[in-house]
């Protein structure tokens, strides 16, 4: 855990508000470090790093080309081999909307709400009025608190019963995208409903949603290049579109030899990635134009496991979306900050998206607000290979009724049914040999401890 200031949000807020604080708390200004770029901070520069953070969407394990993939992705493959790349790496859950409250807030979605410890769906009574707490804070808060000029660009699913609970107030300057959980890509519909906006703005787009939010992310880039910048930019793709006529794979511009529209179909899936993939190589190409590539840490992760209905795989894992099986949450994370990491280097540590953000903290000299984190600063083990902290990953997820708990080599879960199984996840990823008869005392520890936790909440 990181140390946090003993403030309340409020006071935190209410101190920035009156100006002048920033720089001296967290050692720079906005309009300081434009005049810095190149000078000493955090490894031979003053400048805090620009962070674009990429998260796309139900994009598998197999479906990167780095992780043993058919499909080509060297854009994407580039961040790993010109930095790091972890192998065993989870995300907070394997849905859309509680693994996103995870990355954003360095939080269990388990302290939130409950609607938010699943997917958040329109028309579902239950889920129309939900939006985020009042105190809750996300990691671009409290970059923007410190200097940085923020943004989302994509998908949002944190609450989409109203614009004013939407990015703009979670600490994002700007926001570009949509609220539910997945839209028409060239309609920018939910079903019939219009759902592109500007940050409180609905708007009328023409084009490819994965091409718009390249486009918008370089056009962001470009105006924010002599300031520090926070850029989550939240893919929709390769999630499957919500057309007015049902669910659907949409096939990008570029590939007449292909079906508009497919369910089950590797090749449509495929061409959404590349698509994706071409992007990606458009925002890297911008930072690499304006001499921002050593300035920039540049971050790539999925939110969940890969849908098997809609052309995803995350072979050889066992599960997939919406499930605690290692196909549900192990995704690929690859880190790049040129000049600070080295390229080409492995992680086989155990890491979450949860550590994202005390991580980020840390390599940005930001200071958190009065609040439990779950994750942990992973900088030592990515920076200079240290072994992972020691603890336990806790996962439930409650529409299938799964438990799970990491610890160390250790993977206990408890399935739908009420099976019990225990797993050297080390030696046997792909979770084939079940090792609780022999090691009754193990998994008991485990449980004790996941009772702990849930009960401490």
């Amino acid at each position: 855990m990181i140390k946090k200031q003993d403030w309340t949000r409020r006071e935190f807020c209410k101190t920035f508000a009156k100006g002048g604080l920033a720089a001296g708390l967290f050692g720079f200004s906005a309009a300081s470090c434009s005049n810095n770029r190149r000078q000493g901070f955090s490894g031979g520069r003053r400048r805090p790093p620009n962070i674009v953070q990429i998260f796309t969407d139900d994009q598998g394990v197999n479906d990167v080309g780095l992780y043993g993939s058919e499909i080509s992705t060297p854009n994407i493959d580039s961040i790993g081999k010109e930095g790091v790349k972890f192998t065993d790496f989870y995300v907070a859950s394997p849905s859309c909307t509680p693994s996103r409250y995870g990355l954003l807030m360095g939080r269990y979605q388990y302290r939130a709400e409950e609607p938010f410890q699943d997917a958040l769906l329109p028309r579902e009574p239950k889920h129309d009025n939900v939006r985020l707490a009042d105190d809750e804070v996300t990691i671009a808060e409290v970059l923007k608190k410190s200097g940085y000029r923020t943004a989302l660009i994509g998908k949002w699913h944190l609450g989409h019963g109203s614009i004013e609970f939407g990015p703009n107030s979670y600490g994002f300057d700007h926001f570009y995208g949509f609220l539910p959980g997945c839209i028409d890509f060239y309609k920018h519909t939910y079903e019939a409903d219009p759902a592109w906006y500007r940050n409180k703005k609905l708007v009328e787009e023409k084009g490819y949603a994965t091409d718009l939010f390249t486009d918008e992310a370089v056009r962001f880039i470009k105006t924010n290049k002599d300031k520090p910048f926070f850029l989550h930019l939240a893919y929709n793709a390769p999630h499957y579109g919500r057309c007015p006529d049902g669910k659907f794979l949409q096939t990008p511009p570029g590939y007449p030899n292909l079906p508009e529209k497919a369910t089950d179909d590797r090749r449509v899936y495929t061409a959404m990635i590349e698509n994706l993939d071409k992007g990606i190589g458009g925002v890297l190409s911008t930072l690499k134009e304006l001499d921002l590539e050593e300035d920039t840490i540049v971050i790539f992760m999925c939110d969940n496991g890969a849908d098997y209905r809609y052309g995803g795989s995350n072979k050889p894992y066992r599960g997939q979306k919406g499930t605690l099986w290692e196909g549900g949450i192990r995704m690929p994370c690859m880190i790049r900050w040129k000049g600070r990491i080295k390229p080409g280097q492995i992680r086989n540590q155990m890491g979450i998206s949860l550590d994202l953000f005390p991580t980020l903290t840390r390599w940005t000299g930001a200071t958190v607000p009065n609040r439990q984190l779950d994750g942990v600063d992973l900088n030592e083990v990515i920076i200079d290979n240290a072994p992972a902290p020691k603890r336990h990953l806790f996962f439930r997820h409650r529409s299938r009724n799964q438990t799970v708990v990491r610890d160390n080599k250790w993977k206990y879960l408890r399935d739908t049914d009420g099976t019990e199984y225990l797993f050297d996840i080390t030696k046997d990823p792909y979770e084939k040999k079940n090792l609780i008869a022999e090691n009754r005392e193990q998994a008991t520890k485990m449980k004790a401890a996941y009772k702990k936790f849930i009960n401490s909440l």
